[in-house]
């Protein structure tokens, strides 16, 4: 049941998938399931909880295809693998850069880029805060993003701002809005999926 409510969900945001894809997802989100009991990734590891965090990236990655997206994508705050391996499981033609400071999840995301075959795409320990670069154990974190996501991790505003100096010209902003609510104040928004409770949105700030 859990494939096939992905599945449709997938299909009714515009974004099929392959039955292989969808394989991908579940076998992820199997893997997360596993890792999270001993990594504390999300609250809940319930099937049903698991899937909204599954189809949530996933209409993310619909927008994404929606948009044309290409190139490079900076995702903050990926410790539980929403939206970040989502992404990568199904959006192959882009790579992805997971930011997270907590060395068990970021050990969890490093195995699940693995495991997806994904060795285009890594993990960068630490966090970003008005602008800035605050590493953890070394790691570096280069600019020119043509795409960056945060998901739960700053108030739309906020993150309007500290996205901003991670963007290649004309890259392009993803923010998860409430329902109806509008983009932030100085983005350009070029598209928009809705569903259950989010707003979606890619934009150019």
């Amino acid at each position: 049941m859990s494939g096939e409510r992905i599945f449709e969900a997938a299909g009714e945001m515009g974004l099929q998938l392959e039955p292989y894809e969808c394989d991908k997802v579940l076998k992820l989100k199997n893997f997360l399931k596993f890792r999270g009991r001993a990594s504390n990734l999300t609250a809940s590891l319930e099937d049903e909880d698991l899937d909204v965090h599954v189809i949530e990236a996933l209409q993310l990655a619909a927008l994404a295809r929606q948009l044309g997206q290409q190139g490079r994508w900076l995702d903050v705050g990926s410790g539980g693998g929403f939206p970040g391996l989502v992404l990568a499981a199904v959006l192959p033609e882009l790579t992805f850069t997971l930011v997270e400071p907590r060395a068990k999840r970021a050990s969890v995301l490093e195995l699940g880029l693995a495991k997806l075959g994904r060795r285009d795409c890594g993990v960068c320990r630490g966090r970003i805060d008005a602008g800035r670069w605050i590493s953890i154990g070394g790691d570096r974190l280069e600019r020119s993003f043509d795409a960056a996501s945060a998901r739960a991790v700053f108030s739309p505003e906020r993150w309007v701002e500290e996205g901003r100096p991670w963007l290649a010209d004309g890259g392009v902003l993803y923010l998860h809005l409430r329902v109806g609510d509008l983009a932030p104040l100085g983005v350009d928004e070029l598209g928009r999926i809705e569903r259950g409770k989010w707003s979606l949105v890619g934009g150019r700030v």
